[in-house]
């Protein structure tokens, strides 16, 4: 046997927005409950001669909002023993109605058919008051359970159960990441005859009205981009069609993969240079040019057919899903080390590699090469083609010295061009085994070489020209006692 809850939506707060099917289903039940007797149908609901029960006992009880839904839904649970119940809640019982989704989630289907009658939510009731809902489409969202991600400012919004003035400073703030603080909203509430008030607000008023209760509604407009101060990403990809429209602009239009390279990697070494800076206002700044190149490449593919922005997201969310089995799988990864092994082998398995010479080739010849020769060593010693310490890798960087100055004596300049780099890439092992970005220590040590040079060159007197190298070099040993580079 199975037992049987009904989910009847009371409407906004008068017999007006009380449905038929759901006056039909109240009428016809001999084990009635209401979610809060607080709500305007209440009277209509006593003359029908309609008896209830209400769990406003529960509230006054209730330490926090997990256990109080608790408490309600086990005392559905309990009547339920004695026969069908229905359960009144205010509004559409699937709008904003936790009591409704935590039934559906706590009851288990095999013992319990869990019916839903809908009704008039406080979203409809708005708006059809205002009479300003867009045909673009309608988002509706519960105050106490929003958040930044649930946000759209291109659709028409209600936000409901803005019960008090605590909830409404809470909702403000969110909305003012996103929309003008002076937007012209409209919060709305029943008022004391049963029918529903509005009141047309700049956005910065709405927690400081005189009444909220659990009926007070927020209607915010659709706004477009031009008159935004804040921006998602879906702006900046319609920013980016416009431009490359044929009414757009003419060098943006122009713009290929191609074009676009050298400033995609300009924007990334702007990026390590505001890092290597600590200039936080800067790397916000440099992190945008970089997202512009993304969505401008997601752009001309997908004028193309080929791709579009929201593909590289999928992408990209696919592989970190699939590269994190220790978080999202069944695999374990106990260290920083562990979770390191285990993506190299996903890669290695999703890339069809079959040996590691294919992973080493894997790493893009387009790098610099100190980079390339970092990634290659660290791809190399994952399968232990390693020295054990860095005295071995020192021990090798001067062996490449002493095998450098035996060639250039010879003057065969491939031979030299060769051990200058083996003993380039002897010098980036042993930056590895300290632990140190060769290709930002050389960058360090470059621009240490240009402050002291520009030392030499403020104290000379006269022309580095006319100088003498011993005159030169011993301002360069003053700058390096005097500058702290």
């Amino acid at each position: 046997m199975k037992y049987k809850v009904t989910v009847v939506g009371l409407g906004p707060g008068s017999e007006d927005g009380l449905t038929l099917g759901a006056l039909k289903v109240l009428r016809q039940a001999s084990n009635v409950v209401l979610r809060t007797e607080m709500h305007g149908v209440v009277p209509f609901l006593k003359a029908q001669g309609i008896e209830y029960t209400s769990m406003d006992d529960v509230y006054q009880k209730g330490e926090d909002f997990d256990r109080l839904y608790e408490a309600m839904v086990k005392r559905v649970m309990d009547m339920a023993q004695s026969g069908q119940v229905v359960v009144g809640v205010p509004g559409h019982p699937l709008i904003g109605e936790r009591l409704t989704f935590e039934l559906l989630r706590r009851l288990d289907r095999e013992r319990y058919d869990i019916d839903i009658v809908p009704g008039v939510s406080n979203a409809d009731a708005l708006l059809a008051l205002i009479g300003n809902a867009g045909i673009e489409g309608l988002k509706i969202l519960s105050a106490p359970e929003m958040s930044e991600d649930l946000i759209n400012v291109r659709l028409s919004t209600v936000v409901i159960n803005i019960y008090d003035a605590l909830v409404a400073s809470d909702v403000k703030l969110l909305l003012l990441r996103f929309y003008p603080h002076d937007l012209e909203v409209f919060i709305s509430w029943q008022s004391q005859n049963k029918g529903l008030e509005y009141r047309a607000v700049p956005l910065y008023e709405i927690d400081r009205q005189q009444r909220y209760d659990h009926t007070t509604c927020l209607y915010l407009p659709p706004i477009r981009f031009e008159h935004l101060e804040s921006f998602d990403m879906n702006h900046l990809k319609q920013i980016m069609e416009i431009l490359r429209s044929p009414e757009g602009c003419p060098w943006d239009r122009e713009q290929t993969h191609e074009s676009l390279k050298r400033y995609f990697i300009e924007e990334a070494y702007e990026v390590i240079e505001s890092i290597d800076k600590q200039d936080e206002d800067k790397l916000l700044e440099e992190l945008g040019d970089v997202l512009l190149q993304v969505v401008f490449h997601s752009q001309i593919a997908r004028e193309r057919g080929a791709f579009d922005i929201f593909d590289v997201i999928t992408r990209i969310c696919q592989k970190m899903i699939q590269r994190h089995t220790h978080i999202f799988g069944d695999a374990v990864a106990e260290n920083a080390q562990q979770v390191v092994a285990n993506w190299e082998d996903l890669k290695k398995h999703e890339k069809g590699f079959v040996t590691h010479a294919q992973v080493l080739r894997d790493i893009p010849r387009v790098l610099p090469a100190l980079i390339r020769s970092y990634k290659v060593q660290e791809k190399a010693a994952l399968v232990g083609f390693d020295w054990e310490s860095v005295e071995g890798a020192m021990q090798k960087l001067e062996e490449e010295l002493i095998e450098l100055k035996e060639v250039y004596k010879g003057g065969d300049e491939q031979k030299i061009r060769e051990e200058i780099g083996d003993l380039l890439f002897a010098a980036v092992n042993v930056a590895r085994f300290l632990k140190v970005d060769p290709e930002l220590a050389l960058n360090d040590t470059i621009e240490k070489f240009i402050t002291r040079f520009e030392y030499i060159e403020k104290n000379a007197g006269r022309p580095l020209q006319d100088m003498t190298l011993e005159e030169m070099d011993d301002l360069w040993n003053q700058a390096k006692k005097r500058l702290l580079t």
